[in-house]
């Protein structure tokens, strides 16, 4: 059986702290950042009704003692008439050392006290993970699918969704297609949207974003001109691709903190945003040359930009298509091959994709003299 959705864990833990929690919480799973608002709840919820204790097992030498200790602690009712709360972050090297002995303590704990237990896997079949299961509660915090199923669009993937429902959350109105955008800049990381999102709504809480306000924002935050060189490739200007390529190496890219980033990051940042591009393309493309109507097809592809996409769509054709995909590629191996600057590579990546008059008059043997 498949976990629940993270969402709905975390309303079935707020709805249990609001009353008398079981002796024991158990969160469990390998998405990091929803495990840390559990724990981020518990010490609201349950720290302000007792004493709370929070240890690292895993952070210094000692800590494992220092829980038992703790433990002990949890089998008596506090002098003062609170509750006693032990948090074991990363408990996992503690239950390797302590588990046995755990087994055979857990109904000792006494009313009203509670512990929890924060690690990333537990073996389901163990002794342990049984007993826990019966005497408190466990909660799975398993990651967000980042693809659709078969067949569906990409904007159903899980953390698509999930992007736009946390939009609302910040009063930012996102449609579905944006939603992707984000997850496609930003990354697959819950705590990387969450960043993107709170810097939103700084300036646009309670607005409905287009899709040129959400572009312009991003591109502000994340120092994200590989969009606009990936515009010029696109829209086969050259002098406008050096322009940007030239700004991207003089400025940097930076972070949403502003810091920036080291010159490396650029080639990477590009290739990635250009070759998820030119897969769209091309696969449009081969739809169109089939039969298929363009404003179907610009509307399956091209999520939230899509007089742009049918613009590079209605401009470039496929064997066009095919040959920038292929020298991103030569450009990809030679920085893994050869060592050479990034710098020249994507200046090389220009003359490929946007001066075909090369080709023309050097024929095929230009790719190789390059």
């Amino acid at each position: 059986m498949a976990a629940p959705h993270p969402e709905k864990e975390m309303q079935r833990l707020e709805a249990l702290v609001k009353g008398n929690p079981p002796s024991v919480l158990v969160f469990v799973g390998p998405e990091r950042w929803f495990r840390d608002r559990a724990l981020d709840l518990v010490r609201r919820s349950l720290g302000a009704k007792g004493d709370l204790f929070e240890l690292d097992a895993g952070e210094r030498e000692g800590g494992t003692q220092e829980a038992a200790s703790f433990l002990m602690d949890l089998r008596t009712a506090s002098l003062f008439g609170g509750n006693k709360v032990l948090l074991l972050r990363s408990a996992e090297k503690w239950l390797r050392s302590h588990g046995k002995v755990l087994v055979g303590t857990l109904e000792a704990i006494a009313r009203g006290n509670t512990l929890v237990l924060d690690l990333a896997k537990l073996d389901g079949r163990s002794s342990l993970a049984k007993k826990l299961n019966k005497i408190g509660e466990r909660f799975d915090f398993r990651r967000l699918y980042e693809s659709a199923w078969e067949g569906r669009p990409p904007t159903s993937a899980e953390i698509v969704q999930w992007t736009q429902q946390r939009a609302k959350t910040k009063k930012l109105g996102l449609s579905l297609d944006l939603a992707l955008f984000v997850v496609q800049v930003v990354g697959h990381e819950p705590s990387q949207i969450e960043g993107c999102l709170d810097q939103l709504a700084i300036s646009h809480a309670g607005q409905r974003l287009d899709a040129e306000t959400l572009r312009a924002s991003l591109t502000a935050s994340f120092g994200s001109s590989q969009f606009e060189f990936v515009d010029a490739l696109l829209a086969q200007d050259p002098r406008a691709a050096l322009r940007s390529l030239l700004a991207l190496y003089r400025e940097g890219l930076r972070d949403r903190e502003g810091k920036r980033l080291d010159s490396g990051a650029i080639f990477p940042m590009v290739s990635s945003w250009l070759g998820s591009s030119l897969d769209k393309l091309c696969a449009a493309r081969e739809e169109l040359e089939a039969g298929h109507p363009i404003s179907e097809l610009v509307r399956r592809h091209g999520g939230a930009f899509q007089a742009r996409f049918e613009r590079q769509l209605r401009g470039l054709d496929l064997s066009r298509l095919r040959l920038m995909r292929a020298a991103l590629i030569r450009a990809e191996e030679r920085l893994r091959g050869s060592g050479e600057e990034s710098e020249i590579l994507l200046e090389r990546l220009i003359a490929e994709c946007c001066l075909p008059i090369r080709k023309q008059l050097l024929g095929e043997g230009s790719q190789r003299a390059w």
